[in-house]
């Protein structure tokens, strides 16, 4: 196998789920239940169907609720509600989760703040909203060296140059090599007695962090919020992989260029079909190509499928010129090209959920 694909198998750390808005109907709620929550009027609480027997039920906070009939729900669905407490008891009424989430978002501290009772740091890192662009602003090749000049520590400079890759000179040992020094992997390694050659994301970002102290309070509070970032993308992952899935993503730096976002994921293979297609979306805003995202699968091990989103026409012809040569360039590593799309647009938006099942939030109206 793959070391990359056995290093994410084996240590990719849970979270982000789908969320299912509920056609606005209240679901009422026995006071004794309520209590035993320790809900409170107006808190956002998310959580999941599940199929229990012949019948589905609503998992809230580790508790089965009975769901009335005529919903059209699916196991696995995930909703967002809010508890209300009114004359006639306790109710669970559906909201939207474009407003429920940036509402949560809001209520959630920053790693270098306190906690809530209760709140740990890993329920704080599951209920942060998917990965930001901070670290893709960061890692902008003058940002970064900016922040390295600050910090006056030679070792920071040099650290940073090992982690960037080159445009010019990228191979797939390269990439490998950036892939697992991207900071996702460095507590299954400490774990192994092992350490990221040349050293990590994480490291030089808490490195520069301990150097700038409070003379760039801006810039260490940026540095922060990218180590949670990072954080929670590997508990993300965790949770897909208790889910039979492998999902991973990350930023890597280009000395030679802006850096890219990557995204790693397949879906759980189900008994009795073949396995599920293998894919790595792609993001980078470059100089001098403009905005770009690309989506490749591979499946039956061999075959391709490409699809490219790009927002200057300019780009979009030079790519379908390109599209043989690339097809050739594929059949002579093994490869076979069964498809590519080429779209002169953005890429359309893909709904994201980034909290576990049952999570409450203090989050009032």
């Amino acid at each position: 196998m793959n070391p990359l694909l056995q290093g994410v198998e084996q240590t990719a750390l849970p979270g982000r789920l789908n969320p299912f808005y509920l056609e606005g109907r209240p679901l009422p709620l026995a006071a004794p239940i309520a209590q035993q929550l320790r809900l409170r009027d107006g808190q956002i609480i998310q959580a999941t169907v599940e199929a229990r027997a012949e019948s589905l039920k609503l998992l809230l906070n580790g508790r089965l609720l009975d769901l009335p009939p005529g919903l059209r729900f699916r196991p696995g669905d995930t909703v967002w509600l809010r508890a209300l407490q009114g004359a006639g008891g306790w109710t669970l009424k559906p909201v939207d989760p474009a407003t429920a989430q940036p509402a949560a978002a809001a209520a959630l501290p920053a790693a270098d703040e306190a906690l809530p009772p209760g709140m740990s740091r890993l329920l704080a890192l599951s209920l942060r909203p998917p990965t930001s662009p901070l670290l893709m602003q960061l890692f902008q090749p003058a940002q970064a060296a900016g922040l390295v000049q600050s910090a006056a520590n030679p070792e920071l400079g040099a650290l940073l140059q090992g982690l960037q890759l080159s445009m010019r000179g990228l191979t797939p040992a390269a990439l490998q090599a950036a892939v697992m020094s991207s900071g996702f992997w460095l507590e299954a390694l400490l774990a192994r007695g092992q350490s990221a050659p040349g050293g990590d994301t994480k490291s030089l970002l808490r490195r520069l962090i301990r150097s700038l102290g409070e003379r760039e309070a801006g810039a260490v509070e940026s540095l922060k919020r990218a180590i949670d970032d990072i954080e929670s993308a590997q508990v993300e992952s965790l949770a897909a992989q208790a889910r039979g899935e492998l999902s991973f993503s990350m930023v890597l730096p280009f000395r030679d260029g802006n850096p890219v976002s990557l995204r790693f994921f397949r879906p759980p293979r189900r008994p009795g079909q073949e396995a599920p297609p293998f894919s790595v979306d792609i993001h980078t805003i470059n100089d001098v190509l403009g905005e770009i995202w690309l989506k490749t699968s591979v499946t039956r091990a061999a075959h391709v499928e490409l699809m490219m989103w790009a927002l200057r026409e300019s780009v979009v012809r030079l790519a379908r010129r390109h599209a043989d040569g690339l097809g050739q360039r594929l059949s002579v590593a093994g490869l076979t090209m069964d498809s590519f799309r080429i779209f002169h647009a953005a890429r359309p938006s893909l709904p994201d959920s980034w909290a576990p099942p049952g999570a409450l939030l203090d989050v009032r109206a």
